[in-house]
């Protein structure tokens, strides 16, 4: 039996408990999932990687790969997300590594008046079913740049939706650390808010 919620395998047999913690190989995070007793007994493979230290992880990654990040609020997964994912992972190659950091709700009220609807964890978890990420990490603040200060990636994601004072404080660093930004257009007809009042006024 095998339960897949992200990047990280770790094998053991379930005791009977409703909640079963292990910690999971390679990246060093917890791995917790919820079970029916009747499972009891059973031998499973668990993938999780929700409760990951950034500062751990950036010390980990195999640096002889090349490393993006990009970052998202994933309320509401649609084409843009999924482009910018595909054109992270396509700017490092299919070997390189593609580190992907989901706000908080912390995070996205430094900027908007609302939190998002769907919760921090479910972000995450949605985030780690998409083919491009190969690491999926909380982003505790709006700006990334916390976040590529212990990640040191080659490449930094960008969107001419973000602020362009906060694109040139992420391209300091990244000038510092001998990376690159590269900012893509913004997807204007796909963008949460706009998918948000479409369902809102009951618009087609």
């Amino acid at each position: 039996m095998h339960i897949i919620y992200g990047f990280c395998m770790s094998e053991f047999v379930i005791q009977g408990r409703e909640i079963i913690s292990k910690v999971a190989k390679e990246h060093g995070s917890g791995a917790v999932v919820y079970v029916p007793k009747n499972w009891a007994g059973e031998n499973i493979s668990v993938v999780r990687e929700l409760d990951v230290d950034v500062e751990k992880l950036g010390r980990s990654l195999n640096r002889e790969k090349k490393i993006v990040y990009s970052y998202y609020v994933l309320d509401i997964v649609h084409r843009g997300h999924l482009l910018q994912m595909q054109n992270a992972k396509a700017a490092v190659g299919n070997n390189g590594i593609s580190v992907v950091g989901i706000l908080t709700e912390k995070a996205v009220l430094e900027k908007k008046p609302k939190p998002p609807v769907l919760g921090f964890d479910e972000r995450m978890l949605l985030a780690q079913a998409i083919r491009f990420n190969d690491f999926v990490i909380p982003q505790d603040t709006y700006s990334p740049v916390p976040n590529i200060s212990f990640l040191h990636p080659d490449i930094l994601m960008e969107s001419q939706s973000h602020d362009e004072k906060d694109i040139k404080e992420a391209q300091q660093i990244m000038d510092a650390i001998g990376g690159r930004v590269i900012t893509t257009p913004y997807y204007p007809l796909t963008s949460s808010s706009e998918i948000k009042d479409t369902i809102r006024m009951g618009k087609k």
